[in-house]
């Protein structure tokens, strides 16, 4: 048995001896148990069992109202061990339950670690995070002045990110209570947080110099990792015009056109996802997609659907139903679920702090469609409805997120006499494989090529983008005139290390392939 061990035996041995004479109450036995809390994961299980049955009797008394202290120990020591019970016919984690009922009764150790827990996948169970009661029982530890350093910079968090409201963006508001709360703290995650404040200029203006300071003086893992990843970054915000910016994000609740945008059969659309930033003062990532939805059965009150999403090169098929919104036309929706969400293509974190956490991937429980008129032209806009969970980070976020598509020209129907067979092939639209081309070297270097073999003459436009969806290469038009091999060779000695999208636009029609310039 190795030291600490031992020392919590004797430590508990000693306490137990003394309160046998003394009659301890519940609160010195809740103090015997908690004054060992940081030593809990280095004892033998005999001894966890033998503090759950010390403090039991106690925790459960009127199901923690009565010592919520003792109901917060039980919990811990649960928690150590991962225990479960059945209550009501139904599975349940007794960490979870003793803790939750000892914060339910305002006991501040339990508020603290509860809402921790739940932030941080602590339970070994997933549950729903409640963040305003969260945000509540932090405002309250505050005013109580417990633990205000580590409040102050969860608060800021759960702000900064929209976490607490539900609004599509982070409102002036909860940018200002980021920024008040992030200042009180002297939390270290706290001034890595107000350093990133700085360095997009939320709520403050924006200085990259002196958020780059900021990091570099916090010695922390997080912030020097930080530090490194944004020097190497173009984090510019990215222009977009200002009708795509108005018809999807301030105009879109005010919209009651109808939708009549989509077909009756397949109607591809072409366009960008938009990522705004959290206030939606900028945009992050603007990354083409093609969006196809066929309609496969009519009924009177939906259609069923197949929905086929490409992005980064990956494409997503979902068969579902496409629903109005209530008795009106001018919205749709698609549900997923809960259990088969969309999970579009994974994007880089673009404030990657730990190696572990290099990637955001957007889960979407449902979508919702709305019909536009952007600068004369049809066009659908996607945005999802409610939340949208980030995978990494267990995080449901009100992220404004939006597609704005258009939808392609339709095929000219062709009358055609007498039309030899190669008229009729010059006629058809080519297809290709998604895997025409290849790219070499790759990962690439300062130079690359691109080889491909189409079946007739076609226009090619090819422009490589990196993860953020800003254009960084733009190859100038080409008509392929020959039945054989082709090869463009691209010089990408301009281009810093990172993620790039090469896409490939063959006959109006969009190809994706992802390379890594290391």
């Amino acid at each position: 048995m190795n030291k600490s061990n031992l020392f919590g035996l004797l430590l508990f041995a000693l306490c137990f001896v003394y309160h046998s004479y003394a009659q301890p109450t519940c609160d010195q036995k809740a103090e015997d148990v908690l004054r060992n809390k940081s030593q809990f994961q280095n004892f033998p299980p005999e001894l966890i069992d033998e503090l759950i049955e010390y403090i039991t009797p106690c925790a459960e008394e009127s199901y923690g109202k009565t010592n919520p202290s003792s109901a917060y120990a039980k919990g811990l020591l649960h928690l150590q061990k991962g225990d479960y019970t059945t209550l009501f016919g139904r599975r349940k984690e007794l960490s979870y339950l003793h803790i939750f009922r000892a914060a339910y009764y305002k006991y501040p150790a339990a508020m603290l670690t509860h809402g921790i827990n739940l932030l941080t996948n602590k339970y070994k169970e997933e549950y729903y995070i409640n963040y305003a009661t969260i945000s509540n029982d932090l405002e309250t530890l505050i005013t109580q002045d417990y633990k205000k350093d580590i409040a102050h910079y969860i608060l800021g968090y759960l702000s900064l990110k929209n976490l607490v409201s539900n609004d599509d963006f982070t409102n002036t508001n909860l940018v200002n209570k980021a920024k008040m709360h992030f200042e009180s703290s002297n939390h270290p995650m706290a001034k890595h947080w107000l350093a990133i404040m700085h360095y997009f200029g939320y709520g403050v203006p924006r200085d990259k110099a002196k958020a780059l300071q900021m990091l570099s003086d916090n010695d922390i893992f997080n912030s020097q990792t930080l530090k490194e990843y944004l020097q190497h970054q173009n984090n510019d915000w990215i222009p977009i015009s200002a009708e795509e910016r108005l018809a999807s994000l301030e105009g879109y609740s005010t919209n009651y056109a109808p939708v009549t945008v989509i077909g009756s059969g397949k109607t591809t659309f072409q366009g960008h996802f938009i990522e705004y930033n959290w206030p939606a003062t900028g945009v992050a990532r603007y990354i083409p997609v093609t969006l196809s939805i066929t309609v496969r059965e009519e009924h009177d009150t939906y259609r069923k659907v197949r929905l086929e999403l490409t992005m980064n090169g990956e494409t997503l098929i979902s068969d579902n139903d496409l629903r109005k919104n209530g008795t009106h036309n001018n919205e749709l929706y698609i549900n997923f679920g809960q259990f088969l969400p969309l999970r579009l293509p994974s994007l880089e974190n673009m404030m990657q702090d730990h190696p572990d956490k290099n990637t955001h991937t957007y889960s979407i429980k449902r979508l919702s469609f709305k019909e536009a008129i952007i600068d004369g032209k049809q066009a659908l806009i996607v945005k999802p409805a409610f939340t949208t969970k980030i995978v990494e980070l267990n995080e449901e976020v009100h992220t404004p997120i939006r597609m704005v598509l258009y939808p392609e020209a339709p095929t000219a129907t062709m009358v055609i006499a007498a039309s030899t067979a190669t008229d009729l092939k010059e006629a058809t639209p080519i297809v290709v494989d998604k895997d025409f081309a290849t790219v070499s070297p790759n990962p690439i270097g300062d130079q690359f090529n691109i080889t491909y073999t189409l079946p007739r003459a076609v226009e090619v436009q090819t422009a490589v983008y990196d993860f953020y969806g800003q254009q960084r290469i733009q190859v100038p038009g080409r008509v392929n005139t020959d039945n054989g091999e082709q090869t463009i060779t691209i010089d990408s000695s301009r281009l810093p290390s990172g993620t790039y999208i090469i896409q490939m636009t063959i006959d109006g029609k969009p190809y994706s392939k992802m390379v890594i310039k290391e």
